[in-house]
């Protein structure tokens, strides 16, 4: 693959169609909602999205070596009662790293918003050395444009090809802040760039990145969602980029979803690197679209929730159509299942079957797998007793809760949503403790400096904190307290 190689260290049928809200690459609602606690700020619960809060998190599914995806599934404790009870199902969806063999060359346009307020030190200097990064993980034969805009849009670099990368200082240095934010120019512009040169075997796609709201020129989002769809159905794909705090979280999520791309939001320098350095490379290389998850459940099971879907799921089987995937991608989804008694041994539980079209080999592709349990007496039954299942379960249940905080927030009962967040941090804490992670440390951190946000408005309304009556969760090999189901919230 030479360069970009360096880089990557940097439905229909039978059932009902399912929509995941979002998914890796899809991951902007954990960093968005990490930087407005640390501003102080309530999160709205309008842009906590659970499956793309939990896409944030590194996952550890094996790579495939044979397909352009693999399928891994888990249960949260393997041996279940006779009498029968909750299940938690873990769906892990792995996209293949990079071959050489397989790598679709790039079309693509950078649409890059140099507005003034962009002009920060915390901005602009970081921008620039990512960009530095990014462009030199191109291959020659990749064909890349470069838009910048502000009152107006401008091609700083009319589409070409890669070549010897001598262009690189010369378009940075073009690139400087001033002005307001017309992204509908930049955007168009950007769209037209890549359709100059449109190809079925290149991988044909804009990455916008802004830190603002569109305030020159078009301003509707609606408007701008509609004008970039039509360029999206006709294979123009879109992925974007938040910088800031004062960007539309809404928009940018919506052309990203409807774009077939991916959605970052970037809080800090770290975030940056992060989203240049090591996951730009899943944004524009795709391996497999169209992607669905078939989950059909044997007789006396049933679906009580599933991550990304309000409400109960219905009977039967159940298609997810989940989002495209670029190499080394993963998306996982939590199934938490209901299984009737009357059974021993070994019980079929479902079968999930994974199918997609091979981007590469422009073929659909399919695989499926059998979820068995085996029978337990059911003394002592912990629904999460796997580590890793926990772990989601325990990010999951974080994003639903801060959607729960703000509603309670909202409702004036300040008090309740005090004791939640700190709830909410005593269950970080303890899957830290057992699982050694320090996301989940650091997590547990930021529910901590929640609960002063929440306090400061406690103590302006003249209420008082309630007394912190919280148990940690068990260690392994203690008599085990019954875990309690998480509220099954809505997910945009």
């Amino acid at each position: 693959m030479g360069t970009r190689n360096r880089f990557l260290a940097l439905v229909l049928g039978v059932g009902i169609v399912l929509l995941m809200g979002a998914c890796s690459p899809q991951d902007a609602s954990k960093a968005r909602s990490r930087a407005l606690i640390n501003q102080g700020v309530i999160v709205p619960e309008e842009e906590v999205r659970v499956a793309e809060y939990l896409s944030y998190y590194e996952q550890h599914f094996p790579a495939p070596t044979d397909a352009a995806l693999g399928l891994d599934l888990r249960l949260g404790n393997e041996q279940i009662p006779t009498a029968g009870g909750e299940v938690w199902l873990q769906i892990g969806v792995q996209a293949r790293e990079a071959e050489d063999a397989k790598v679709a060359p790039l079309n693509l346009a950078l649409v890059i918003d140099r507005s003034g307020s962009m002009n920060a030190p915390d901005k602009w200097p970081y921008l620039q050395q990512s960009l530095r990064v990014f462009f030199r993980s191109l291959d020659p034969d990749d064909i890349v444009a470069v838009i910048g805009y502000d009152d107006e849009a401008e091609v700083v670099l009319p589409a070409q090809h890669v070549g010897d990368y001598r262009w690189i200082e010369w378009t940075i240095e073009r690139l400087y802040p001033r002005g307001s934010t017309n992204l509908h120019a930049g955007l168009m512009l950007g769209f037209r760039e890549v359709d100059k040169n449109f190809d079925i075997h290149r991988n044909n796609r804009v990455i916008l990145l802004t830190d603002g709201i569109a305030n020159e020129g078009v301003t509707s989002p609606d408007r701008i969602a509609r004008e970039a769809l039509a360029y999206n159905e006709r294979g123009i794909y879109l992925s974007t980029i938040g910088l800031g705090m004062d960007f539309n979280d809404e928009l940018l999520s919506q052309l990203a979803r409807q774009g077939n791309g991916a959605y970052h939001f970037i809080d800090s320098a770290e975030e940056m690197d992060k989203v240049f350095s090591r996951e730009v490379a899943g944004l524009v290389e795709k391996v497999a679209r169209e992607v669905t998850v078939m989950v059909t459940l044997a007789e006396g099971v049933e679906m009580a929730a599933l991550t990304g879907y309000d409400g109960r799921p219905p009977a039967g089987p159940v298609r997810i159509a989940m989002q495209e995937l670029g190499t080394g991608d993963s998306q996982v989804l939590l199934a938490r299942l209901e299984v009737g008694p009357g059974w021993d041994r070994e019980r079929l539980l479902a079968t999930v079957t994974l199918g997609y079209e091979d981007v590469f080999a422009q073929r659909p592709d399919q695989t499926a797998q059998d979820v068995v349990a085996r029978a337990g007496d059911g003394a002592g039954y912990d629904p999460l007793w796997d580590l890793e299942v926990l772990r989601n379960v325990t990010i999951q249940r974080m994003a639903e809760g801060l959607k729960e905080i703000d509603r309670l927030y909202q409702a004036r009962r300040y008090e309740d949503a005090w004791r939640l967040a700190y709830e909410l941090e005593l269950a970080l804490r303890d899957v830290s403790r057992l699982t050694g992670d320090d996301a989940m440390a650091e997590d547990a951190n930021l529910m901590q400096r929640y609960q002063g946000v929440l306090a400061e408005q406690i103590d302006y309304k003249g209420g008082q904190l309630p007394v912190a009556e919280g148990t940690p969760r068990p260690c392994r090999g203690c008599p085990v307290t019954p875990v309690p189901a998480a509220p099954i919230l809505k997910v945009e």
